[in-house]
């Protein structure tokens, strides 16, 4: 992605990756921080899955980072919601929580999608 882009639009994601979403418009994201700490010492299994980490702050979409890569962004669904969204290719939404949420249950989540399933067929097939 480019630095900060004019109307980002969450479907430019779909079928290429999965899309973790971490929406918290209140306060200074003590939430969001939390859930990227949890993750941060998953990098592997996030990038064996496709998966991408926004922030979504009630105004802009940041990277993992919390740095600014879209402002007003299109097709935030529940935007008043304070938790986690997990998209899948599909663009579908598969997992809505509130904070904070375990990353084995996310990834367990993914893993019984048909979809990754098919992945990690192709992956073992010689």
């Amino acid at each position: 992605m480019s630095s900060t882009l004019e109307g980002q639009d969450l479907n430019d994601f779909r079928w290429k990756n999965r899309l973790l979403l971490l929406m918290e418009s209140e306060g200074d994201l003590v939430n969001t921080k939390e859930q990227l700490a949890l993750l941060s010492t998953f990098e592997e299994d996030i990038k064996a899955r496709e998966l991408v980490i926004l922030v979504f702050d009630g105004e802009v979409i940041r990277d993992k980072d919390l740095k600014v890569i879209a402002i007003n962004p299109e097709g935030i669904p529940y935007k008043d919601f304070q938790g986690v969204l997990l998209f899948g290719k599909d663009g579908g939404i598969k997992l809505k929580e509130r904070f904070t949420v375990a990353p084995i249950l996310i990834f367990d989540l993914i893993d019984s999608m048909p979809m990754r399933q098919r992945e990690i067929r192709r992956k073992n097939s010689p």
